[in-house]
């Protein structure tokens, strides 16, 4: 093991291949030494490796940890060890790619030297096409999402002409898949994720995330059945989301649209509402918008359907509802979370009239609990309060309205004291 041999097949020359030799047989002999290691010393010895290029260009940084990983690849797959240490190796190369990937998103003008480095990446993804445990899939996939559509191009012609499909390994296949999928390939994509049995979710997240990107729903609708045929009633797993919105767009019947508002119902999201209710008919939305609010407002004692509530109050601007719910609900004007504090301000702004008795409410509340901080707080409210009265132009019952409070609270000696804070 005092050796590292790497391919001699790079057109370029070798010689930082032999300049970093030594340390990549040294990380590769730290990486297997321990029974036992945990993730921070697993993230020890990627800073060590990071540390050793500190003072390199970035684009320089980037091809030796390329090394850096096919080297320490190469050492584990000729000792039969990666198998064994599994979970560290793959902690260390997606450590170096991710660094790598931020190195390409820099700005220059060297794109021959950029080219250099996306050479490199590829010429290690062929090479270990056909290694089930190859990191380099996961270092192309990404590096698809960041490479502009020309050398994106040129990227799958490269892959076309070099790569033997029916030698690759399951991961290669499905990160070349996604590059076609990328450039447009549609058919191509999906037919060689048909090769693959067993298929995950997770394995394919990506195509169909940029299928719905691309509003291809029709599309997605195929792929589901050709991928995961049977599977409908069962649900798709992590991809449910991209199911309901396909459902949603394609209009299906009356029967699965309940179905897909039920199943979002059950975890509330305001993202994934204004991603289904696009595809609503225009004709039908102000129905299904009052019905899913009448639902989430039964079990507004969750957080984020609460959160979910208000957000869609503010977004159609339903503000006497959003009134109804701040005197009904909010019992501690102090643990107002920001949702509510913007759309408290909402209705201030756009319906004053409503947002006076909130103010009215949340003071005597403030006040009831008897203590300095809440007394500070009720009189911020009576600020507040003060200016929507003169915006209003009601001056005279809002100092009828100060009187009546040192009236009432004239033995809140605390809160009495505050009071003469306002003019």
């Amino acid at each position: 093991m005092d050796h590292l041999s790497i391919d001699k097949d790079f057109p370029e020359d070798n010689l930082l291949e032999q300049e970093l030799e030594q340390d990549i047989i040294k990380t590769y002999k730290s990486l297997i030494t321990s029974r036992y290691f945990t993730k921070s010393q697993i993230e020890q010895i990627v800073i060590q490796t990071q540390k050793s290029m500190e003072t390199d260009h970035f684009l320089m940084q980037a091809e030796k940890m390329l090394i850096y990983i096919k080297g320490v690849f190469s050492l584990a797959n000729s000792f039969q060890t990666y198998e064994e240490y599994d979970r560290r190796f793959s902690h260390y190369f997606t450590s170096l790619m991710s660094d790598i990937l931020l190195l390409l998103k820099e700005d220059t003008e060297d794109l021959q030297e950029v080219d250099k480095v996306i050479q490199r990446i590829l010429f290690y993804f062929v090479y270990d096409a056909e290694l089930s445990k190859s990191p380099w899939p996961y270092l192309v996939q990404n590096l698809a999402d960041l490479v502009p559509p020309r050398q994106l191009e040129a990227i799958e012609s490269f892959l076309q002409e070099t790569l033997h499909e029916a030698e690759c390994a399951r991961s290669t296949l499905v990160a070349y898949s996604y590059i076609l999928l990328l450039v447009g390939k549609e058919s191509k994509s999906l037919s060689l994720l048909r090769k693959e049995q067993h298929l995950s979710q997770q394995e394919v997240t990506p195509h169909f995330t940029c299928l719905k990107k691309r509003e291809r729903f029709k599309t997605i609708q195929l792929w589901f059945n050709q991928l995961f045929p049977n599977r409908g009633d069962r649900g798709y797993g992590s991809l449910q989301g991209i199911a309901d919105e396909m459902n949603a767009s394609l209009h299906k019947s009356a029967n699965e649209m309940s179905t897909v508002w039920r199943r979002w119902l059950l975890s509330p999201s305001f993202t994934r509402f204004q991603s289904l209710f696009v595809h609503v008919p225009e004709e039908d939305q102000e129905t299904l918008l009052y019905e899913l609010l009448a639902e989430l407002k039964k079990s507004l004692h969750q957080t984020e359907t609460t959160l979910t509530y208000l957000r869609i109050l503010r977004e159609y601007k339903m503000f006497n509802e959003a009134a109804s719910y701040f005197l009904i609900f909010e019992h501690d004007p102090l643990r107002l979370h920001q949702e509510k504090k913007d759309l408290l301000k909402d209705i201030e702004l756009s319906y004053p009239q409503l947002a006076k008795p909130i103010h009215h409410q949340f003071i005597v509340r403030l006040v009831e609990k008897k203590s300095r901080v809440h007394y500070e707080a009720a009189v911020s409210s009576i600020k507040l309060l003060q200016k929507i009265y003169e915006r209003l132009e009601e001056n005279e019952q809002f100092y009828h309205y100060i009187a009546k409070m040192r009236k009432q609270y004239r033995t809140y000696r605390a809160f009495v004291e505050e009071l003469k804070k306002i003019e």
